[in-house]
């Protein structure tokens, strides 16, 4: 059984991604999902949809006014809550939960396009907490979508120390948001349509616009794959090191 850590939208909440999950949570019933709500909260809601079908206080993970320290106080918000309750295997983010999840992941594994002193100071700097070893990024946008050239951490080289880790990524074919979902992608080991076939990551593609697909089956074969992937290894990785490897 996977136990999934999910990040809800901009300016919703726990309960409104519940609703966004029920689907896929009735086709994974075998997993564990937990929810945890951004830092930020008073805000309205993120439209009329979400106001109508859940009651406030509605969250958001930064402020895009707050640059870099945004992020980092998310970042360091949503691995306490790992360190704590964790180990979670896999990190589940709708939209700006998406983008939280892509930077809390590159600050575990010192990646980003930060400055090397940032990435490494953060890196050590949560070394105790438990590392997920997958990712979902729904209709997901980069951590940089409001601050160009901030990817992860303040401008530093251009180059992208990528995170080692298997990702998801759900794009909408009608989501306004669309490019911002492939842009993150492309952050994830270079993920792109033509690569994809050839990594451990996946794109899975619906017809709709800014929301989980309409039918989940496919996202939740993808999940099940990496999943079962991810343990795959791990019984490798133990089987190596019973043998003294």
């Amino acid at each position: 059984m996977a136990r999934i850590l999910c990040l809800h939208g901009w300016r919703t909440n726990a309960a409104f991604m519940e609703r966004q999950l029920a689907q896929l949570k009735a086709k994974l019933g075998e997993s564990e999902f937990s929810h945890l709500e951004g830092p930020i909260s008073g805000m309205l809601a993120a439209d009329d949809d979400v106001e109508q079908e859940c009651m406030p206080p509605y969250y958001q993970w930064w402020e895009p006014l707050d640059g870099v320290a945004g992020q980092l106080e998310a970042v360091r918000y949503v691995a306490e809550h790992i360190r704590t309750h964790g180990p979670f295997d896999a990190l589940l983010g709708f939209s700006e939960g998406a983008a939280c999840a892509t930077a809390v992941l590159a600050a575990l594994h010192g990646a980003g396009r930060g400055s090397a002193e940032v990435r490494q100071q953060l890196k050590t700097e949560l070394a105790d907490v438990p590392r997920p070893r997958l990712v979902i990024c729904v209709c997901g946008i980069p951590p940089d979508d409001f601050r160009p050239g901030c990817f992860c951490f303040g401008r530093g080289s251009n180059k992208v120390w990528q995170v080692p880790v298997p990702s998801i990524h759900v794009v909408g074919e009608s989501d306004g948001d669309r490019h911002g979902s492939e842009e993150l992608a492309e952050e994830w080991y270079g993920v792109s349509p033509a690569a994809a076939k050839n990594s451990d990551s996946k794109i899975v593609r619906h017809p709709h616009g800014h929301r989980f697909p309409l039918d989940c089956r496919q996202l939740a074969d993808a999940i099940r794959e990496l999943v079962r992937k991810d343990c795959a290894q791990l019984g490798e990785v133990s089987r190596l090191a019973a043998a003294g490897c």
